[in-house]
């Protein structure tokens, strides 16, 4: 028997998620999503990862996540600011080989069309559902990571806060700091659905 948390009720969720969110009149038509590997995991049976976004976060809720940033910057308030995270709407969801998937709970997508990336944070830190699973363990106190995907085409790359600072930029959003410096944490192709598509 299938339980709550099994993986195809999971799916099932995402999936009607996804679909409320992209013909919602107030959503932003964001429904997307991508498959691929990461080169973190210790065996490559353990590397796939899969990133769906359902909308962007709101320019009021997205100010909210970054004020609550600044603070945790400077209050170092770790239970304080992971509450509020909890608190935030699920924009999205990355997946990687461990049993729960990370919640994405802030987006945004650059206007740039010659840089066109998107900057997610998630919840909790990448690599801490089975820290097995990776080949490094990251010794972080953050309860959450901040993922640049650089979009080209149908392919995402992906580069995250576990191995780079993440800073404020001029329009008031976070993002990291020397973006093309990071590692890439995984590649990923469009998976999106034919009928998500515009």
């Amino acid at each position: 028997m299938l339980g709550k948390h099994s993986p195809w009720c999971a799916g099932r969720a995402l999936l009607i998620g996804a679909v409320l969110a992209w013909s919602a009149p107030s959503a932003m038509a964001a429904a997307a999503s991508w498959k691929g590997q990461t080169q973190e995991a210790k065996i490559s049976s353990d590397a796939e990862v899969k990133l769906s976004i359902m909308g962007y976060s709101e320019p009021d809720k997205a100010k909210a996540v970054v004020t609550h940033y600044q603070q945790y910057i400077a209050n170092h308030n770790v239970e304080e600011f992971e509450k509020f995270l909890q608190q935030q709407e699920t924009k999205g969801y990355l997946f990687t080989n461990e049993a729960v998937g990370y919640s994405v709970k802030y987006v945004w997508q650059s206007e740039d069309k010659l840089n066109k990336r998107m900057v997610l944070l998630v919840w909790p830190a990448l690599l801490t559902r089975n820290p097995y699973l990776w080949k490094y363990q990251y010794q972080r106190a953050q309860p959450f990571t901040v993922v640049e995907v650089k979009l080209a085409g149908d392919e995402a790359v992906l580069t995250t806060s576990l191995d780079m600072p993440v800073e404020v930029n001029a329009q008031g959003q976070l993002q990291l700091h020397d973006t093309g410096k990071g590692s890439v944490f995984a590649r990923l192709k469009d998976d999106t659905p034919y009928y998500l598509k515009n």
